[in-house]
């Protein structure tokens, strides 16, 4: 009895059939997306009313939300004393905006970062927000907060007209705080805005090698010293990155990260922050 050798496909073939796939999963993918969206429609977290742009928000709550105004250049302090200021990077009337000179603490001593990228000052809703993702686990504000720092993001990008940096670096939580929250929040808000950006994400090169003391329960000193040490590079770094955070009070936290980044051999960091303290 003859076998006949099974026929192999050639190169048009398969190649056609991976594409018919792939096709397939994203029209599947598309309605499985279009049928949330009409079983639950985005609805504003703060006011209840229907969402804007398939988000959890309105316009007019979005129009309401602390914005940054005029801040350091370098480590984003904001300079008004209050949110009155309506000019956000996501204006246009920032794009003509005068530059800002640094603020008392870079004058005094230069923070090692090159800068600070924030979406907002962090004042009411942002706290409340906050608090959802990182104690509540409340993950649909996380997509929310992640498309807004996206849009800021590329909104200077823009502005700038300069590279993007090479990888994204979540600042990472350690083992004992991940397990309890269950997931590290800057990763996620990171995730975004890799996908949104095309900037490639890299969480694995550096870790936390011990718990530290919850950093919103010390003043600025022991901050400093809480965190001295409490990161190592354990991957070789790209030259630019840019450190993705949830929120920069003292800025302790990232320039320990920068120190620690610089030493394995980068040398540009930037800080991109959902929102900056006052």
């Amino acid at each position: 009895m003859v076998h006949k050798p099974t026929p192999v496909p050639n190169r048009l073939s398969f190649t056609t059939g991976l594409v018919a796939r792939h096709c397939l999963s994203r029209s599947v993918n598309l309605i499985v997306q279009r049928s949330i969206a009409l079983l639950y429609p985005p609805t504003c977290v703060l006011c209840g009313a229907p969402g804007e742009d398939d988000r959890d928000l309105c316009a007019g709550c979005r129009d309401d939300l602390p914005s940054l105004g005029a801040c350091c250049p370098r480590c984003a302090q904001p300079f008004a004393p209050s949110r009155d200021t309506k000019m956000t990077l996501t204006a246009s009337s920032l794009v003509d905006a005068a530059p800002q000179p640094l603020c008392s603490n870079c004058q005094r001593q230069t923070p090692p970062f090159e800068r600070c990228l924030a979406a907002y000052r962090y004042e009411d809703p942002l706290p409340g927000l906050v608090a959802g993702i990182k104690f509540k686990s409340k993950l649909n504000l996380i997509r929310l907060l992640g498309e807004l720092l996206a849009d800021v993001v590329q909104t200077d990008a823009e502005r700038r007209d300069k590279p993007l940096p090479q990888a994204l670096v979540p600042v990472p939580l350690h083992l004992r705080r991940l397990r309890a929250r269950g997931y590290n929040q800057a990763l996620e808000i990171a995730r975004i805005l890799s996908r949104r950006t095309g900037v490639p994400l890299l969480p694995q090169c550096c870790r936390r090698t011990r718990a530290t003391q919850a950093q919103s329960e010390l003043d600025e000193r022991h901050r400093h010293l809480n965190i001295r040490g409490a990161f190592e590079a354990i991957a070789p770094m790209p030259r630019h990155i840019a450190l993705i955070d949830d929120v920069m009070t003292t800025g302790a936290t990232v320039s320990e990260l920068t120190r620690v980044m610089t030493a394995a051999g980068c040398q540009r960091v930037e800080i991109w922050a959902l929102a900056r303290t006052p």
